[in-house]
């Protein structure tokens, strides 16, 4: 895809009919902002441009629970969780003590804090049938960091990775190419998500150079319907490890910890050789992790991988306190309820304004769009209408529940939802 093609809502005409979601002060910090800024493809998906114009509010400056406040001062009840951080509620006391016993102490300090090393542990202690842990700061740089590893471990250069499957932000992975060098994407393989045929069929020659296939647990790009990995699928990756002598990586970047409580892998039936973690792991604080086999370790002991603030001792204490809270409370439980719960009452909402909405994808992160709506404008409608009204979501990417989400949020979220369907009809 080239930089100069149409990008979805960005480049759009407005789908609304009222005065814009921002009020005086967010639109003077659009103003603001697009005078310092690169914009449009630059942030795309954390713009809220990309929902269309005017349809949320474009600067938020406040967030406690389930609950968000804008530039102006006007809160809503938030179905984003800042793209999937927001795991157990915004600015959870817990996870906040932790950080600030530990920033009372320092941060970023002369050579390894203790914190890393007990967030490791505390890891593979969440993550069983892993042996060793690296930490990151974000899931771009876990899963370029895993295509290094297996590339220096199989001593081959290619890898099998899905359409318009997104990985991350380096150039190997982007979806969108800016010019570079032809031959830097000469070693990616793109095949057909979910389709076993396609990976039995990959011709052996070419197998027998690459290294690792990466997936994720759903194929879940902006604006379409999420696909889980089929039963048939994940024993098509089985297949072909075995065929191949391929590694498998697993981005649970998105997914982790929303689609099973030990990771994706587990709802999948996969072992994969390294597990890719981010977005939620802090609970928004700025932390990730690669997980790997025995086997990978000499490989990862090789590469020269360093950065300054991996090595944030508050983030680690914050993840380890995450992961403490999101046991001890069955958190993947409530969250799960509290989706289900929020997907059969937005449905039976749609049902009776007449409306064709489809949740694809599992209940805790979907994908929510209306059948035949090219361009995503009955999308927009909605969330513009919802918006209006104190609920936010994206018309074009995936909604996230968390634990804050209580009975009544849940409640709350779909009787605007009703409502704003209704407006929106």
């Amino acid at each position: 895809m080239s930089t100069d093609s149409r990008l979805p809502g960005i480049d759009g005409a407005s789908n609304i009919s009222g005065p814009p979601i921002d009020g005086p002060i967010g639109q003077a910090l659009w103003a603001r902002a697009d005078a310092v800024l690169p914009g449009r493809a630059m942030f795309m998906t954390r713009s809220a441009r990309y929902a269309g114009p005017g349809v949320q509010p474009g600067f938020i400056d406040e967030a406690q629970g389930c609950r968000v406040r804008d530039a102006d001062g006007r809160w809503y009840l938030d179905l984003n969780c800042g793209n999937g951080p927001n795991l157990l509620g915004y600015r959870h006391p817990e996870v906040e003590a932790a950080a600030r016993r530990q920033a009372e102490q320092g941060d970023l300090m002369p050579y390894f804090p203790s914190a890393m090393v007990d967030f490791c542990e505390r890891l593979l202690r969440w993550g069983p049938g892993f042996d060793w842990a690296l930490p990151v700061k974000a899931g771009s740089d876990a899963t370029a960091l895993a295509m290094r590893i297996v590339r220096a471990a199989r001593n081959r250069d290619k890898l099998v990775l899905f359409r318009q499957a997104y990985h991350g932000n380096n150039a190997e992975q982007s979806l969108r190419h800016e010019r570079h060098p032809a031959a830097a994407l000469d070693n990616l393989y793109r095949l057909d998500w979910n389709d076993p045929a396609g990976l039995d069929a990959f011709p052996a020659e070419a197998a027998d150079q690459v290294a690792a296939i990466m997936l994720n647990p759903i194929d879940q790009p902006s604006g379409v319907p999420a696909s889980e990995a089929s039963a048939d699928f994940v024993a098509a990756v089985h297949r072909f490890r075995a065929r191949t002598g391929t590694l498998v990586i697993l981005d649970d970047v998105r997914s982790g910890f929303r689609l099973h409580p030990q990771g994706s892998h587990r709802a999948m039936g996969l072992d994969p050789d390294l597990l890719c973690l981010g977005k939620a792991l802090g609970n928004g604080h700025a932390v990730g992790a690669l997980l790997g086999k025995e086997p990978l370790r000499a490989a990862a002991s090789s590469i020269l991988y360093t950065s300054t603030y991996i090595y944030s001792a508050v983030c680690f204490r914050a993840a380890i306190a995450t992961l403490d809270v999101y046991e001890r409370d069955d958190a993947f439980a409530v969250i799960q309820r509290a989706a289900e719960r929020l997907r059969a009452g937005v449905l039976a909402a749609a049902g009776r304004h007449g409306l064709d909405l489809r949740f694809t994808g599992p209940a805790t992160h979907p994908n929510v769009l209306f059948v035949e709506d090219p361009g995503c404008a009955r999308g927009e409608r909605f969330a513009y209408e919802a918006a209006r009204r104190g609920l936010l979501f994206h018309p074009r990417l995936a909604w996230f529940v968390s634990a804050a989400h209580d009975d009544a949020a849940i409640d709350e979220a779909i009787a605007i939802a009703d409502a704003a369907l209704a407006a929106s009809a």
